[in-house]
């Protein structure tokens, strides 16, 4: 799990095994998240973790409204990280279209293991803030899709020409999952 992480987001930014040993050691779990469980409940769930998806998909709505999707090596909460206190709540739902595992560090600890380190902290708000701007795009394209009667809700790197979730004008009623769950059938998925 480390090994993987490490290689993928922090070493190519030259951070050393050492520092990122300390990001590690603010992990408080890994949470193994089922197929169609709620990760995050919008106004229900507390801003008080960072959370990297290791594996597995899950989408991201709003009011029942796909907005995308977070795969593997992305963050679930990349924005709540930028001047969202603990004490708040998400803004959207967070819900796994595939059993999935999450790495889930102590917000807090994590930002007092690092505040000491300016280079540790450059990295965070670049990884992050690389993130955010990856999930606005994705959000823009899903929403300007809708001027054609679709919003496309998935454009991962896996699947770049195959959405995942078209969810058509009109459509809205119900809940994310049974639309989802009608848009699944016959499709098989990757764990």
């Amino acid at each position: 799990m480390g090994t993987q992480v490490y290689k993928s987001l922090f070493q190519p930014l030259k951070v050393s095994r050492h520092q990122f040993k300390r990001v590690i050691n603010c992990m408080k779990l890994i949470r193994y998240v089922k197929f169609q469980e709620i990760y995050a409940q919008e106004k229900i769930t507390r801003v008080d973790s960072l959370s990297l998806v290791l594996s597995g998909r899950l989408v991201i709505s709003q009011n029942g409204r796909a907005l995308h999707i977070v795969s593997q090596h992305q963050f679930l909460d990349s924005p709540e990280w930028f001047g969202v206190s603990t004490d708040e709540f998400f803004q959207v739902s967070a819900t796994a279209i595939e059993d999935s595992r999450v790495l889930i560090w102590h917000r807090d600890k994590l930002k007092l293991t690092i505040m000491g380190d300016q280079f540790l902290q450059a990295v965070f708000d670049h990884i992050l803030g690389r993130d955010v701007v990856k999930k606005l795009m994705q959000v823009n394209e899903s929403l300007s899709g809708m001027g054609n009667g679709h919003c496309i809700a998935n454009l991962s790197d896996e699947s770049e020409t195959k959405p995942l979730l078209v969810v058509k004008k009109g459509e809205e009623s119900g809940s994310i999952t049974a639309i989802i769950n009608r848009q699944l059938q016959g499709r098989k998925l990757h764990p």
